[in-house]
């Protein structure tokens, strides 16, 4: 159905590249599942840590590249990558199935020699980007630290307000049909990997960053995660703040404010 192949393959929203463009380094990955995908590396002469940093659903590697050379300028390598279905990669979108994999896969190289270092490392995500990276943390013992910028708490929610909102019908019979949809095209229960879900088990410190604005993850639908996340936590909350637009109305206060988390809850040398 029509809804469901949104989902699997969304509009890819044009983001245009930073300019100038930060210094990087492109490297070639190859996923598990043999898919490969271009990396992004913006290095630091000697970093505090490594961030892997995430898009979020119709964006691009550029919505992120400006908080990458933020943190990058605060003493931080940074690592980012294109979700599946969006940017230069092919879909279907996975809803994390997959993505989570692929930002493991980041992970692992970005920390083999000759270039890679032993460091801390943190996530910061935003919207399905955390969602994404929520499940990296539960799998991954490395992961130090989350910051969830506009994070949703259960994709079901959202997919039902969304197909009510931007297509005009009823919730009862179309959202559930497009969930089930997307999942038998999946292969996957996706309920289980949903952040609100993954939280009790999420010890982490979490900075949660949030707009009262957001007409895609009202405050409603995202604060269960916060609320059920089971390590130390912390909030950013603006009222007048739209749907990941906290950067794009204070960036030099955002970088400011995730270096100084970062900074706080990581450790000085990876355990």
């Amino acid at each position: 159905m029509f809804s469901a192949r949104h989902v699997l393959y969304p509009e890819r929203y044009p983001i245009p590249p930073s300019d100038p463009l930060p210094s990087l380094t492109t490297h070639r990955l190859q996923a598990s599942d043999g898919a490969r995908f271009d990396v992004w590396r913006l290095a630091s002469g000697a970093p505090r840590a490594r961030i892997l940093v995430c898009h979020g659903f119709y964006a691009n590697r550029f919505q992120v590249l400006e908080i990458a050379e933020g943190l990058r300028q605060r003493g931080y390598e940074v690592v980012l990558f294109e979700l599946r279905g969006h940017g230069e990669r092919p879909g279907p979108c996975t809803l994390g199935l997959r993505e989570a994999d692929d930002a493991l896969a980041v992970l692992r190289w970005s920390a083999e020699p000759p270039e890679g270092r032993m460091l801390p490392v943190g996530v910061l995500g935003l919207s399905m980007g955390a969602a994404v990276l929520c499940q990296v943390a539960a799998r991954a013992p490395e992961v130090r630290a989350v910051v969830a910028d506009s994070v949703y708490s259960r994709f079901f929610p959202v997919l039902r307000r969304t197909i009510r909102e931007r297509y005009r019908l009823p919730a009862v019979p179309w959202a559930w049909l497009t969930w089930w949809s997307v999942q038998l095209a999946l292969g996957g229960r996706l309920s289980a990997r949903d952040p609100a879900a993954l939280a009790p088990s999420l010890r982490q410190p979490l900075f949660a960053i949030q707009g009262g604005e957001d007409r895609r993850v009202p405050p409603l639908l995202g604060s269960e995660v916060f609320d059920r996340w089971a390590g130390p936590k912390r909030r950013w909350f603006e009222p007048q703040v739209a749907h990941v637009r906290m950067f794009a109305q204070h960036p030099r206060e955002y970088c400011d404010r995730v270096a100084a988390f970062f900074n706080e809850v990581l450790p000085e040398r990876a355990a």
